[in-house]
């Protein structure tokens, strides 16, 4: 979709995650808020790996640094008209994370939006329900894993039930029981089970999302490789967008996974190969999250934080700017 250069606005959007960092630069139709990508850009920086007693080290604080000056010189080469850069858990909990943006702001001029968990969750709400529009299931749950955490978004019938961020990250998890290790990336079976442990404790707080049912909507990486999976196994050619899975296809995912570690890792090195490490913990996650939810299927969703951060953003500004006026 390509609009006028009168009634349009290039708008760069850094999402800053535990595991990746991307930019997208959209085009936003002024009148209509309609928006396409333009520009993509991603980085595996990691950032949940440079967390040392709940600080980011200043290691980490370089890499996002360096990779914010290259994103921002990227943005203003086109140019686009604003810059906005937004972190979830990567920066969330981090105890350090004030002292980091101020930095940040006062060598690249960016301030970066720190968004809660329940903000993050919304974001992935608004971008579900548009994205699908008259085709989205009445009832389900919108779940988007991340490095650090996992936004739950249950609704029915356009009524949001239930929503709720948790501790539950595919890196995050591998941190936590497999951390220890730097001989072997892969997680063992004892190891396994304590990460499939302890996503189900983390769930059983979140009561209202037991056996909730309906379709569940999933969002990121983690997420689209294990789609790509599944249709390398069942022999299928379908693009990640909207791709659907039954839940019993989960437990095979998993086995898949496990038994590729046990050899030369054909599979992953082919499908995901950027996500060695938190392959197996984000996979034995969702089993256990689709068993627990109680959900017939599960939909890929390539819309996600972002772009409800974008319409969030332009009803935002839209409202500031009539006040002004």
């Amino acid at each position: 979709m390509t609009f006028s250069q009168d009634e349009r606005e290039l708008l760069a959007v850094v999402d800053i995650g535990s595991n990746s960092v991307r930019m997208n630069i959209y085009e936003i139709d002024e009148k209509s808020a309609a928006f396409s990508v333009v520009m993509s850009s991603r980085a595996m920086l990691k950032l949940i790996s440079y967390i040392e007693n709940g600080k980011l080290s200043p290691d980490g604080e370089g890499k996002l640094y360096s990779l914010l000056r290259e994103y921002l010189a990227k943005a203003n080469s086109i140019p686009c008209d604003r810059f906005c850069a937004f972190a979830t858990a990567s920066l969330r909990s981090v105890s350090n994370s004030e002292k980091v943006l101020g930095r940040i702001k006062e060598k690249l001029g960016i301030d970066i939006e720190v968004i809660s968990g329940r903000d993050e969750a919304r974001f992935d709400y608004i971008a579900t329900t548009e994205h699908f529009g008259k085709n989205l299931a009445p009832r389900g749950v919108v779940i988007d894993m991340g490095g650090g955490s996992t936004e739950f978004i249950a609704y029915d019938g356009g009524e949001i039930k239930h929503i709720c961020s948790l501790p539950i990250g595919s890196l995050g998890l591998w941190k936590s029981f497999c951390g220890a290790r730097r001989d072997e990336p892969f997680p063992t079976e004892n190891e396994r089970k304590c990460i499939a442990e302890y996503v189900e404790s983390e769930i059983k707080k979140a009561a209202p999302l037991l056996d909730f049912g309906g379709t569940a909507y999933l969002i990121g990486g983690t997420a689209r490789a294990l789609s790509r999976i599944d249709a390398s196994l069942c022999v299928r050619s379908e693009a990640p967008d909207g791709y659907k899975m039954k839940s019993e296809r989960f437990p095979s995912i998993v086995r898949a996974v496990v038994s590729d570690t046990a050899g030369e890792c054909e599979m992953i090195k082919r499908i995901c190969p950027d996500r060695t490490t938190s392959i197996v913990p984000g996979a034995v996650a969702y089993e256990r999250i689709i068993a627990l939810l109680g959900v017939s299927y599960a939909v890929i969703s390539l819309s996600g934080v972002r772009e409800g951060y974008i319409v969030d953003y332009f009803k935002r500004t839209r409202s500031r700017e009539i006040q002004e006026a």
